[in-house]
């Protein structure tokens, strides 16, 4: 009789240490997985972009409004960035264009650098744009500094050209013509262009944004080089 209660008890018991040991097994599991989870959340946390354009810049920044390189960017922020950066586009182009104008006034003939820092209303960003945009888009601010009405449709042409190219690259609406903006018609000059008479006209600098490489094309004036 002893013996048979000694042999319930010792049953009962490696059956509670069973369970225990299950039990613990059972929240051990839940408490690595739920630990996994919080470290992932944290990590995303880490990487998670921020700023109006999620942490980008420069080259990466056009890759990414291209689509050449998105990176982790889901497609709503993508998106967002895209919406965004019309603005910056914008910016840059102008500057690019002006510094065309300039340095005609200067006497300076170097297309600019592709990539620009630009203030935002948020941020300051770089930007950077094909440097084969950059030159065509400087010529062309060369150009327009010079005056020759009868050159300025074809550098409309050119200007417009190479802006609705860089938009459709970002998957953007060109909007209204770069050359509206900024070659507005010389009051006088293309009426006269029209007599035969083509007076030289100064270009009004303003500012704005831009960056490319190309050579001089018609309507560039040779300039020497920036000291």
């Amino acid at each position: 009789m002893t013996t048979f209660i000694l042999l319930a008890l010792m049953t009962l018991g490696i059956l509670v240490l069973t369970a225990l040991v299950i039990y613990l097994a059972d929240r051990f599991n839940i408490l690595e997985r739920e630990t996994q989870d919080l470290l992932r959340k944290l990590q995303d946390a880490q990487v998670r972009p921020t700023g109006p354009y999620a942490g980008l810049s420069g080259k990466a920044l056009w890759d990414a409004v291209t689509g050449l390189e998105t990176g982790t960017l889901d497609e709503l922020t993508l998106d967002g960035v895209r919406k965004r950066y019309r603005l910056l586009l914008t910016d840059h182009i102008h500057w690019i264009f002006h510094e065309g104008v300039g340095d005609v006034a200067k006497g300076y003939d170097k297309v600019p650098s592709n990539s620009r820092t630009l203030r935002t209303p948020k941020a300051q960003v770089e930007s950077w744009l094909p440097p084969e945009a950059v030159a065509e888009i400087y010529r062309c601010g060369q150009g327009y500094a010079v005056g020759d009405p009868e050159a300025l449709a074809a550098l409309r042409q050119r200007l417009d050209a190479v802006c609705v190219q860089l938009h459709t690259q970002c998957s953007l609406e060109p909007g209204q013509p770069a050359s509206q903006l900024l070659m507005p018609p010389v009051p006088g000059a293309e009426s006269a262009a029209a007599a035969g008479t083509a007076p030289l006209v100064n270009a009004p600098a303003q500012a704005a944004p831009s960056a490319l490489n190309a050579p001089a094309t018609q309507g560039t004036p040779a300039l020497p080089p920036r000291a």
